[in-house]
């Protein structure tokens, strides 16, 4: 997934989690990106595209956030991009709670509002179109042509 299709801010943090897959144990992670509607975890090899399962997030405060989850991506023997579905404002909260913990426990002051849309780092109406594109080449075709040299 590109950074201009991403709904919100993702953070790389690590972060402790628990994965529960329909079929298998339950498996402790360690999520290394994190935002308010997804995550990117740990390698689980009893999850594939598609799958929906139960992932449990530490809070600073010790206890777990609850999400249910669905595999959105999964590169082998790399990790699993995750989706939180049905995520409510209370959890997205919640979540964000999580992100502001652990960048303060990293020194790193939080001065992005991860309920925000990631900024754009491409102006798409400052892209040349392709007919700008032509009309510059055929500028500079004419000029070098009707040069007198």
């Amino acid at each position: 997934m590109s950074i201009s299709q991403r709904q919100h801010i993702r953070f790389s943090l690590d972060v402790p989690a628990w994965i529960f897959p329909k079929f298998g144990e339950k498996q402790e992670t360690q999520l290394q990106q994190i935002s308010i509607g997804g995550c990117f975890t740990g390698w689980e090899e009893n999850i594939f595209v598609g799958d929906e399962f139960r992932m449990e997030i530490r809070l600073p405060n010790g206890n777990y956030l609850p999400l249910q989850c669905k595999a959105m991506y999964r590169f082998d023997h790399t990790g699993i991009g995750v989706k939180f579905v049905d995520v409510t404002q209370f959890e997205q909260e919640l979540i964000s709670t999580i992100i502001a913990a652990r960048l303060d426990e990293e020194g790193v002051p939080l001065q992005i509002d991860p309920f925000n849309q990631p900024p754009s780092f491409i102006d798409e109406d400052a892209l040349p179109k392709v007919t700008d594109i032509r009309e510059k080449t055929d500028n500079i075709l004419e000029k070098i042509m009707s040069s007198d040299v």
